[in-house]
């Protein structure tokens, strides 16, 4: 797969602009002006991870509709095509992030996996549909060879939930180093790890 880069438009300089000094912090900092989007409808966006059992079990802990539009093998770069589509179809209060194993797995630079998180983070602040981005769940066993990789791919994410005021779920320290909450393949969570998501990211509500 060819590395495709992704500037940043200017849809997301203009939220960066607008909304620049938010509260990205947890425990019910994300605010509730989501404009004539449903406050009660939650978008998980992302990967296979994603796709998993973590936004029924966030559903359960928030009280809210969490719609699942993960998809196996989505790169951050899928995302940031499939985001307008999302918001003006589900109208979401908000918009749970969750890109960027499948680029580290095929080697896309991770300036421009941020750069395609920024303009998904962009679309959904334009819309008033407020975003949480998460780093990346740790790798081990035969994904090992890529842990490396998802980590530069987190240290992006760190810094462009900071840059932009987006709150950021660190599942990378919350999995920290505890391969038991991953399957046998070292990438997909367990139930348990499942739960682990959901609990960080119900935090923020």
């Amino acid at each position: 797969m060819h590395t495709i880069r992704y500037a940043v438009g200017a849809i997301w300089m203009a939220g960066v602009l607008a909304l620049a000094g938010c509260d990205g912090g947890g425990g019910g900092g994300l605010g509730s002006d989501v404009g004539d989007n449903n406050p009660n409808v939650v978008a998980a966006v992302g990967d296979s991870i994603t796709a998993g059992s973590y936004p029924s079990q966030l559903a359960g802990m928030i009280h809210k509709t969490v719609i699942n539009h993960g998809h196996g093998g989505a790169t951050a770069g899928d995302g940031a095509a499939s985001i307008g589509g999302v918001l003006s179809g589900d109208k979401p209060g908000y918009v749970l992030i969750l890109y960027g194993a499948n680029d580290a797995i095929t080697g896309v630079n991770p300036d421009d996996t941020a750069a395609a998180l920024g303009d998904i983070i962009g679309a959904c602040k334009a819309n008033k549909s407020i975003p949480v981005i998460a780093t990346l769940t740790p790798m081990f066993s035969e994904h090992l060879i890529y842990a490396s990789a998802a980590k530069r791919v987190s240290e992006r994410i760190r810094t462009l939930a900071s840059q932009t005021g987006t709150a950021l779920c660190d599942l990378e320290n919350e999995f920290g180093n505890n391969a038991a909450l991953l399957q046998s393949d070292g990438l997909h969570p367990t139930t348990e790890g499942d739960m682990v998501i959901a609990d960080s990211f119900a935090a923020k509500f």
